[in-house]
């Protein structure tokens, strides 16, 4: 079966979404992204007939996530370490069931039941996929089978993340697909552009 893992973090004021809190405040980006959570959540549940949502926490304890026990079919609590370090942790997790892997976060809002569902169907015939974020990284990541090696070397947070990443896959010969680019919300004028634009995406 299908794994859909979805970072997340426990909105603490001043441990979460810190460039958006310098222009709003701790406390007002802590509930901003507390909605995001709820948000991106709710979207991915047409999605669980056929995919098992793992919710990937950090930032506190698996009792503090109860308020979305409902949208999850389990919690995973992720190691501490580096990115790559831990979204190997939760591939080789959720490879171990079996199925193809996709992981996102909760800063792309666009992420919806469709988008992830055209991402698992990339998956039926690449090694990988990706989902361009407009900075230079990507708003989600999926291996179709466990792939020795694919979270070594990426420079993390980086415009050149994507970039590096499938010149990897090039180098060890993975094949990969792409989704529409989409954007992460880091900013407040990302959120600005975000409630402008919502509407008229494609």
């Amino acid at each position: 079966m299908p794994t859909l893992l979805v970072f997340l973090k426990y909105p603490t004021p001043g441990k979460v979404k810190t460039r958006l809190a310098a222009h709003i405040g701790d406390q007002r980006a802590a509930d901003l992204y507390r909605e995001w959570i709820g948000l991106v959540l709710a979207q991915v549940q047409p999605l669980r007939a056929s995919v098992r949502v793992v919710g990937f926490f950090d930032g506190g304890t698996q009792k503090d996530f109860a308020a979305w026990d409902s949208l999850v079919e389990q919690w995973l609590p992720q190691p501490e370490s580096n990115l790559g370090y831990r979204l190997r942790a939760g591939f080789e997790f959720a490879h171990s069931g079996g199925g193809p892997v996709a992981a996102i976060g909760t800063d792309c809002l666009e992420v919806d039941a469709a988008l992830l569902q055209t991402a698992f169907d990339i998956l039926k015939d690449k090694d990988a996929v990706f989902g361009p974020a407009l900075d230079g990284g990507y708003y989600l990541v999926g291996t179709a089978r466990p792939l020795v090696g694919f979270f070594d070397g990426i420079p993390w947070s980086s415009h050149t993340t994507l970039d590096a990443h499938l010149s990897s896959c090039r180098k060890h010969n993975w094949s990969f697909g792409l989704l529409p680019a989409r954007s992460d919300i880091d900013t407040w004028e990302d959120w600005l552009a975000y409630c402008d634009g919502k509407v008229d995406r494609p």
